[in-house]
């Protein structure tokens, strides 16, 4: 991971030509837990460049900060990364309706998704 900087419980993770990653995180013991967003630009597509980051990131919010749950929700329509999300380990929760603005000016949904700890790691999935 390159260049983090921490305000308040963000973290934002600067990478190539500009943010690629942020974490969210709840730190009341009894709901702890991370949220990730990720952001790559097409032209980055197709390198590895997404999984790599969501497991390094997975890696260290698992083993460093003590999360117990990882939460990520890309657009429903995204089946490249909900692919590569499944891949890693996350899971499908749930349909969350109406949920971003798209470019279009319209919302659509997205799928909420989560990954939970304790979890061994196998090459580069988490089994």
């Amino acid at each position: 991971m390159s260049e983090w900087s921490r305000s308040g419980r963000r973290l934002k993770a600067q990478g190539i030509k500009g943010k690629i990653a942020q974490v969210g995180e709840e730190t009341d013991p009894d709901y702890r837990h991370a949220n990730v967003d990720l952001f790559l630009m097409s032209a980055r597509h197709g390198q590895g460049l997404g999984a790599d980051t969501v497991r390094t990131l997975a890696r260290w919010l698992f083993e460093e900060r003590d999360h117990h749950r990882i939460t990520i929700d890309p657009a429903a329509a995204n089946e490249r990364a909900i692919h590569v999300y499944s891949k890693l380990g996350f899971r499908p929760v749930g349909i969350q309706r109406r949920y971003e603005r798209g470019p279009d000016g319209t919302f659509h949904d997205g799928l909420f998704m989560d990954l939970l700890g304790g979890r061994r790691l196998v090459g580069n999935y988490l089994l």
